[in-house]
């Protein structure tokens, strides 16, 4: 609703400013990211009252702060009226203000982020916020939400994805390579995930498929929906932004709801007998995503039917949607077809759950929007059309949850899709094991190509014998390309052996650039004044010329 509303008045950049207004005593990052905000709309939003209404909304003083919270409340409630009272409030008086560059509210908003931060509100009943200021540099990062690190072999893409992945979860830039790994590792397996691709990897290990399910030996074969990585991800970065844009109350009555859904849970799990639906159905099981629910007269039962699954998703969107009688369920969108089928057993579930609420409720503070990573190592392996499927489009910025234009598309189970725009795909691509010209066009389109090429000298870090390193890369530049340069790491880490450093890692990759043309590694490895073993198969050197 407030996206719709957004579009149809153009006030989306007042909104987000008067969010800051009335909630002042959130972190200076929130003034960065207004800051990147308005940046990025210098271009889109030229008209002189756009930049009038930024200006006022950031001027608003204490006495209009009741005024404000009101408007604020309405507005996250979806009224429209709200911004029509916006529009024509006296605080926005059109005439009276002076015209200003966005170039020059920039300026103002970072002069200000110290005074807005001392000079911190009233607190409102709104929410409580807990941020917490981060160590090190503050200072806000702007990363594309789609990134390819490209280069030779060693040259540390993998080792900066990590880096990466932390500055955008942190949304600060981070100098520590130690932090940004403890970071890293903290998050992994929440808002961080880690894949690695091949050529078997599948647009079922990726995003949905089915897998094939047996709990007893003699029982008949059964296949159950599994979401892949990508999914797994993206929906816990979706969940996030809905999260984020719900009122503090309304998040605490769904979180009660969801705490009652648990108790459910427990209750199925430890009752002797079934639990009722009603006079004709009862849950048999407690799945990860639904519960299983069937009756003793079912027909089905007869076949190996093990009941029907009713998604906890689709009681939770109930809940969220106000839905008080059955016929409501018809109407809804984003709820499994079973949910409509049966609305009838949905619906008397649906108020069990509510029955087990409690009478009080504890308030919730305000969620946070934050950022998710999916780090795909080895990106150009698989097969990307296959791997991707409808992604190749759903991952542009403008066609995610919150961009221009968002898409959702139809799984082939059925399930709605959306990438949220709080979630980063950080790929990495090997040139020297596929050229990036052969890339897939429609990946290479949809991503920005960051260059990693190898390094001779690294603030705080040795790289051992750089003279040899440059003189192979060199020859290696004149007769393949720079694609098949060696990178750092190779020269690098604990073993400061050059020999063995040489012949166990260094000659047998030459060796494969070359495909073992022994003419041409020799060339090289004596351009960089390295003596070789005579008579060596594979090529084996002994010493340098020093």
């Amino acid at each position: 609703m407030i996206e719709n509303i957004n579009k149809q008045f153009n006030l989306q950049p007042l909104y987000l400013l008067l969010k800051l207004q009335v909630e002042k005593d959130t972190s200076t990052s929130v003034f960065n990211n207004i800051e990147q905000e308005l940046q990025d709309l210098r271009n889109s939003q030229r008209g002189t009252i756009t930049q009038q209404l930024y200006r006022t909304a950031f001027d608003w003083g204490s006495e209009s702060k009741d005024k404000g919270i009101d408007i604020y409340r309405k507005i996250n409630d979806g009224d429209e009226a709200a911004y029509r009272q916006l529009q024509v409030s006296k605080k926005i008086s059109y005439s009276q203000l002076e015209k200003v560059s966005l170039d020059e509210l920039i300026k103002k908003i970072s002069k200000n982020k110290n005074q807005v931060n001392s000079e911190r509100i009233e607190q409102t009943d709104i929410y409580e916020s807990k941020s917490k200021k981060p160590k090190g540099n503050n200072s806000a990062i702007n990363y594309p939400l789609n990134t390819i690190l490209y280069g030779p072999p060693g040259t540390g893409k993998t080792y900066n994805t990590i880096l990466r992945a932390a500055q955008i979860i942190e949304n600060r830039a981070i100098d520590s390579y130690d932090e940004a790994l403890d970071i890293f590792k903290t998050n992994l397996h929440s808002r961080i995930e880690f894949i690695t691709f091949h050529q078997n990897y599948s647009y079922e290990d990726f995003i949905q498929g089915l897998r094939p399910e047996t709990k007893e030996e003699n029982e008949q074969l059964k296949f159950k929906k599994s979401d892949g990585i990508f999914k797994i991800i993206a929906d816990r970065a979706l969940s996030n932004i809905k999260e984020s844009e719900k009122d503090p109350e309304e998040l605490s009555q769904v979180n009660a709801f969801s705490e009652a859904l648990e108790i459910l849970k427990d209750k199925i799990l430890e009752s002797d007998e079934p639990i009722k639906i009603n006079e004709t159905a009862y849950f048999t099981a407690v799945e990860d995503d639904a519960f299983r629910y069937s009756g003793d007269n079912w027909t089905l039962n007869d076949k190996g039917f093990n009941g029907f699954r009713m998604k906890y998703s689709d009681l939770v969107r109930f809940f969220e949607e106000g839905v008080k009688e059955r016929r409501e369920i018809k109407n809804l969108e984003n709820i499994s077809g079973l949910a409509k089928q049966h609305a009838t057993y949905f619906i008397k579930a649906f108020e069990l759950v509510k029955s087990l609420m409690p009478k009080s409720i504890n308030k919730t503070l305000k969620t946070d929007k934050k950022n998710y990573v999916i780090i795909i190592d080895e990106i150009n392996r698989a097969n990307i059309s296959r791997v991707f499927g409808e992604l190749i489009t759903l991952i542009e910025p403008d066609k995610r949850s919150h961009g221009a234009i968002p898409l959702e598309a139809r799984l082939p189970s059925g399930d709605l899709f959306i990438v949220p725009s709080n979630l980063f795909i950080i790929g990495t691509m090997n040139t020297a094991d596929k050229s990036i010209a052969l890339l897939d066009i429609a990946l290479r389109r949809r991503f920005e190509f960051e260059s990693m090429y190898p390094k001779y000298e690294i603030e705080n870090q040795e790289i051992y014998d750089v003279e040899i390193l440059e003189k192979i890369n060199k020859q290696i530049i004149k007769s393949k390309g720079h694609d098949f340069q060696i990178g750092q790491a190779y020269f690098m880490g604990d073993n400061k052996d050059l020999i063995q450093r040489m012949n166990k890692k260094v000659i047998p990759l030459l060796l494969e650039y070359y495909m073992n043309d022994e003419k041409e590694v020799k060339g090289i490895l004596n351009s960089a004044g390295l003596i070789i073993e005579e008579n060596s198969w594979p090529l084996r050197i002994t010493r340098t010329n020093d």
